[in-house]
Parts: C-alpha cells; structure tokens; sequence
C-alpha cells in the first residue's frame, strides 16, 4: 500500500475568496504541485557549507559549519588570496537495509573557494574543528593592517 500525502487545506470555490499579487502564482504553484507530486521537487542537491568570513584587527576569519564530519574528511589550501575548502560528507554505513520515509541529510564531496579582501601570512594560518565547525585564522600581513591616524588639535 502506498502513502499519498495530502495537502490539509480544503480547496474552496467561492466568488468572495480574496486575491492579490501573489496569490494567483500561490494557486499555480499549488496546483503544478499537486498533479506532478514528488517529480516536481528537486531530487539531490549538492551540499554547500555555510560559513562566515569576518575581519578583526590582526585576522580575518573563516567559520564553516561541516557536522559530522571529522578533521581528516578536510583539506584546506591557500594560495595567493584564494582560500579552499573541500571535503567529503560520507553516508553512515550501516550493514541493515534501510528504507527511506525522508532523506535529507545531503551526502558526497564539496569545495569551496573565497576570495580573500586583503593578503594573508598563509605561514602563520591557524585551524580548529570543535563541535563541527571548522575556524581559519589568517593573519593579514603589516600592509593590510589598519592603522590609526593620530588627530592633531589645531587652535
């Protein structure tokens, strides 16, 4: 027996039923949905690490959130201002067939490489994995520094 899933809201016909903008391309999307069901959303999509790149005074900072995966699933590499970051997410094997109600958990390889603003001592580049976030610090060199301009008060 097959599960269909239903949509819980009744679709009405009625003459005072409100309408704007949008709600035409609601009712069209609805609609597309319900005749193409599970064909209509995308099947796998390629897994993208969220991360955070911020400037201090020293550094500049890389935060990326890679759960579950280890430090040796990792490799980082730095060249010129390009800064990459691949890894592999791995499936957890299990030797149990297992039959999928729901499957999100995104699995496979990725990269990604960012342009970095300012130059960096790739020498002195520092990185921790700690509760499944990956956190680069790049020391920017002296140049790129900023620097503080006294202020002379004249009269």
């Amino acid at each position: 027996m097959a599960l269909v899933r239903r949509d819980a809201r009744a679709t009405e016909i009625t003459p005072f039923r409100t309408w704007g903008p949008l709600s035409l391309l609601e009712e069209a999307n609805r609609l597309f949905e319900e005749v193409m069901g599970d064909f209509a959303r995308p099947l796998a999509t390629a897994y993208v690490a969220p991360a955070d790149l911020y400037e201090t005074d020293e550094a500049l900072v890389l935060e990326m959130a890679i759960p579950g995966l280890a430090p040796e699933d990792l490799e980082v590499s730095l060249e010129g201002t390009k800064l990459t970051v691949r890894g592999q997410v791995k499936p957890q094997e299990d030797v149990r067939v297992r039959r999928y109600y729901l499957q999100e958990i995104p699995h496979g390889s990725f990269v990604r490489t960012f342009t970095l603003p300012v130059e960096v001592k790739a020498e002195e580049a520092k990185a921790e994995f700690r509760h499944g976030i990956l956190r680069l610090t790049l020391p920017k060199v002296a140049e790129a520094r900023a620097k503080r301009i006294p202020i002379e008060v004249v009269q």
